[in-house]
């Protein structure tokens, strides 16, 4: 009862990314790395493809991500829909297209983990879905209803208690669910040498 409820637009600054399409040259211009929508998946990024982008020095502030940044895809595939993924650096000066958010928390008041895991809940799921416009198999957002997006909001220390929590039993849920993929694998092969007569039952 204590929590408060704040839209996020009051909790964070919220900007889109970079816009294909434009060709840009010159001693004025670089190029650099930008994550697309591919790159931004449920709560990792996946940097095995990582395309780049000439643009002007002079906009390479605006389109630049920092630590802690969540992105957040703006459309796509229903399961695309408003991931919640943190940046952590792993490629430098590094750029985020206009189909992906960025979404730059007032530490003061949202930890940037918290809102990961807010996002990636079923409530977040439902929020983005319910909010978006959508057409065959496909749905969007716009910076408008993300900034609308209601946050249920602990103080600082119960969002870390939160995390560091939730960071527990999630490590432990994928180390069960490699475990189990593993048992999956083996069970599948010991029963294709049991029926090919590899091994004899007796």
């Amino acid at each position: 009862m204590e929590w408060e409820v704040e839209k996020l637009a009051m909790l964070s600054d919220i900007s889109s990314g970079i816009t294909l399409g434009k060709a840009y040259e010159g001693p004025d211009t670089i190029e650099l790395p930008y994550l697309r929508v591919a790159n931004v998946q449920d709560g990792y990024l996946d940097l095995t493809d990582i395309a780049t982008i000439r643009l002007p020095k002079g906009q390479v502030k605006r389109f630049t991500l920092e630590v802690g940044d969540v992105l957040m895809n703006e459309g796509g595939d229903f399961d695309k829909l408003g991931r919640g993924t943190i940046w952590q650096g792993k490629i430098p000066l590094c750029l985020h297209q206009n189909h992906v958010f960025k979404v730059r928390t007032y530490r003061n008041k949202l930890l940037p983990e918290f809102l990961e895991m807010v996002s990636q809940s079923p409530y977040g799921k439902k929020f983005f879905i319910i909010s978006s416009k959508q057409s065959t198999n496909l749905a969007s957002i716009n910076s408008t209803q993300l900034k609308a997006f209601r946050i249920p909001l602990p103080d600082l220390t119960e969002q870390r208690n939160i995390v560091t929590c939730f960071s527990s039993l999630n490590k432990n849920y994928n180390t069960e669910t490699t475990e189990l993929k593993k048992l999956q694998s083996l069970k599948t092969g010991l029963m294709q040498d049991l029926l090919s007569g590899k091994v004899r039952v007796k």
